[in-house]
């Protein structure tokens, strides 16, 4: 009977292990598979997500021996399993799509493939990915259920590898939420690389390293294309408390950019798939990990404690101080013990209460000073900070320096850069060497807040990079790299002889390329809404950076605009359309990018003042290029014969740029082509060309435009404010914006 009772037991052990069991990560190779996605047992996935777990090919089509997970689709109707490269459990992977190629060597005649993911699935193609064109003079175009594309390469003599529209290469953006993509691709054969020829494909940029003028590289590089995914319960808002809600206890939801649907990703501190029918979330045990926090060693005194989710650091008997590497760390007991007994007998002799009183009004003092810290950390938002930038998506690596550590940097503040409204910015070295700039604001903003949070998600040479912050003061610091350089209206104000064209243009396409970069390629797109020349720094070879982002907004990947109650920005720059009907969108960047090209055109100021009356400067733009007056208004340090052209389309595009109606203003992404195709000077059509310039057909030889016989016709600059002045919405420099 006992062994009866026994095997019935261990049966049902068996089961119940393999139960739990059933649904643990799967190995496919060196990935790990899991809810939703399953690859044998459809029990342990959601229904479309099945993915294969095959042998991978070597470049020769022989077998490598090795595993990996594949994706079903249809390529030119038939079959085929591409590679997962990467999996993201909070809605994406990529797959390898090296051989989606659409490959001609014909000029006339085009290749295609059609690509088709399975028309029920979750999976989608992002709107990241670009349809990219590789190829000396070679086109290729797309077709979507709802829309269409094309590019065309351009075979510049000068090669540029910081975008993709110069020497035998083009991109155009496609729209997401598609499942099925038909593309083109044709071109020449290139003599110099057997078997290489013009050629169309998808990817994401990420992927993919662009070599300078090696087209057998192209042709050969690998590269990923970004799917993403959701499961198709419904948004957050729906299956939050619902038996359809996937998410473990201590995961988030995100709602899915591919419609109804959401996924799961663990909370800061916690590790796992984030989906309750997976692996959940697993508390981080940070004290194990060392890089992980921010404790004192133990062998100097430290003390590491383990939370749900965080840690608390704190020091071990005989030590004083809180234990943080970047606070008042630990410091060892007085190892001159031997005069502790004559003080004590010394302060005894004269007066115990005496004694008593200062012995209370140090510790209570050392108190203050501990926790100090800690109260600016919070005040400063700190917490906040925090929980934003990892909800967000954005980077984690922001140092957190001390105060002391700032102060000696700058030396108590003693080099001044610049003063503003808001803030004074110091120069400062670190410790390592570093040159750094220092905002110290007048008074605590949420500003500041909005700009640790903002910059963390952008990582781009044309924009100013934030090093990391200081919360633990009375008024928190934010510390940038240091650009030396001053700023581009310094420069155009200063009638620098050595401030060329070919400079100014240089400047323009990289400003643009920062600008469209924040709108559409950063982690979360970004509306900047404060552009102007006096926030685009320069450094020592004059690449421009652009900064100041405290007003700047993260877009929602859903949202096409933000609704603001009262404009915001600097006169001069201020999209008129956004103060008509307080819609704030990517255009309204696209405005105020225009109004900087006429500066770098004329050298004028955004606001001038014309017989007593200060007037907008893209308003007299306006009304002299419509009045076949250009060269009248054109910066006479670098007008020259050779330059009035590429100076007449570079004003044809700042006119589509200042448009009243922004859907007749081009993308920040088409501002960067245009203005590489300036550059290069070339005759080819420009999406461009309904926007009319009357040619200048008058004397070469006319002098500049006197503003100071212009009527008043201009209309007046509008300065909004409120009435309670501590928190104003109009960003105003005066001895920026006005002559004096």
């Amino acid at each position: 009977m006992h062994w009866e009772v026994g095997a019935v037991f261990l049966i049902w052990w068996c089961l119940i292990a393999s139960a739990v069991a059933k649904c643990d990560l799967q190995l496919c190779g060196t990935q790990n598979v899991s809810y939703p996605l399953w690859i044998d047992d459809p029990s342990c996935g959601y229904p479309g997500f099945q993915i294969k777990c095959m042998e991978k090919e070597n470049e020769n089509g022989n077998s490598s021996k090795e595993f990996a997970p594949f994706l079903g689709a249809l390529v030119n109707g038939a079959d085929t399993d591409l590679e997962i490269l990467h999996i993201n459990y909070t809605g994406s992977l990529i797959i390898n799509s090296t051989s989606l190629k659409a490959m001609s060597c014909n000029e006339t005649d085009d290749a295609s493939v059609l690509f088709e993911l399975p028309a029920n699935g979750p999976f989608t193609i992002s709107s990241i990915n670009k349809f990219v064109v590789i190829g000396c003079r070679s086109n290729g175009s797309f077709t979507l259920d709802d829309g269409q594309g094309y590019c065309e390469s351009a075979c510049l003599n000068q090669f540029d590898p910081k975008y993709c529209n110069a020497y035998g290469c083009c991109e155009a953006g496609i729209p997401g939420k598609h499942r099925t993509i038909n593309f083109t691709g044709g071109g020449i054969k290139y003599k110099d690389f057997p078997g290489v020829c013009g050629f169309s494909t998808n990817l994401d940029p990420l992927t993919w390293d662009l070599p300078e003028h090696e087209f057998g590289q192209l042709a050969r590089g690998h590269y990923g294309l970004l799917l993403q995914w959701g499961i198709d319960h419904g948004n957050c808002s729906i299956v939050k408390g619902t038996a359809n809600y996937s998410c473990a206890t201590e995961a988030e939801c995100i709602d899915s950019p591919t419609g109804d649907a959401h996924t799961c990703k663990c909370f800061p501190g916690y590790e796992g798939t984030g989906y309750s029918n997976s692996t959940g979330c697993t508390d981080v045990d940070e004290c194990s990990l060392g890089d992980l926090n921010q404790c004192v060693e133990p062998s100097a005194g430290g003390l590491c404690t383990d939370l749900p989710g965080s840690y608390n650091c704190s020091c071990t008997k005989d030590y004083t101080g809180d234990g943080f590497q970047n606070g008042t760390r630990c410091q060892p007991p007085s190892s001159n013990n031997s005069l502790i007994p004559a003080v004590i007998g010394f302060v005894s002799s004269l007066s115990g209460i005496t004694f008593g009183v200062a012995a209370s009004f140090w510790w209570l003092r050392r108190r203050q000073l501990k926790y100090a810290g800690d109260k600016n950390f919070i005040k400063n938002g700190g917490v906040e900070l925090h929980e934003r930038i990892v909800s967000m998506g954005g980077r984690k690596s922001l140092r957190m320096f001390s105060e002391r550590e700032l102060e000696i940097a700058s030396n108590n503040y003693s080099i001044e850069l610049g003063r503003g409204g808001f803030a004074t910015v110091y120069k400062g070295v670190l410790s390592d060497g570093m040159h750094v700039a220092i905002k110290k604001p007048k008074a605590l903003s949420p500003e500041f807040i909005n700009e640790i949070v903002i910059l963390s998600h952008i990582n781009h040479r044309n924009v100013v990079k934030l090093i990391g912050c200081c919360l633990r003061t009375q008024l928190p610091l934010l510390v940038y790299e240091f650009v030396p350089n001053g700023t581009l209206f310094q420069h155009l104000q200063s009638s620098d002889k050595n401030f060329t064209w070919e400079r100014r243009q240089q400047i323009a396409i990289e400003t643009a390329e920062g600008v469209a970069y924040v709108h559409r390629e950063a982690s979360q797109p970004i509306f900047h809404r404060d552009i102007k020349s006096s926030n685009i720094l320069l450094d020592d070879t004059f690449t421009p950076k652009v900064a100041d982002f405290g007003i700047s907004l993260l877009r929602p990947y859903d949202e096409t605009h933000f609704s603001i109650m009262i404009p915001s920005g600097t006169p001069g720059y201020i999209d008129p359309e956004f103060v008509r009907s307080n819609q704030y969108t990517d255009k309204s960047d696209v405005y105020s990018f225009g109004v900087v090209l006429v500066e770098l055109l004329t050298g004028l100021r955004p606001v001038l003042s014309v017989q007593g009356s200060m007037c907008p400067l893209y308003d007299h733009f306006l009304s002299t290029i419509n009045g076949n007056r250009l060269r009248e208004i054109l910066d006479a340090n670098v007008v020259k014969e050779e330059n009035l052209e590429q100076m007449e389309k570079m004003a044809r595009l700042a006119k589509a740029c200042l448009q009243v109606n922004p859907k007749e203003r081009p993308s920040m992404r088409e501002v960067v082509e245009e203005l590489a195709w300036i550059r290069a000077a070339t005759k080819q059509t420009r999406p461009f060309g309904d926007v009319t310039l009357v040619e200048h057909s008058g004397d070469p030889k006319n002098e500049r435009l006197n503003y100071n016989t212009l009527a008043a016709t201009c209309p007046p600059v509008t300065v909004i404010a409120l009435e309670d002045t501590s928190t104003p919405l109009i960003r105003i420099e005066m001895s920026d914006m006005f002559e004096r």
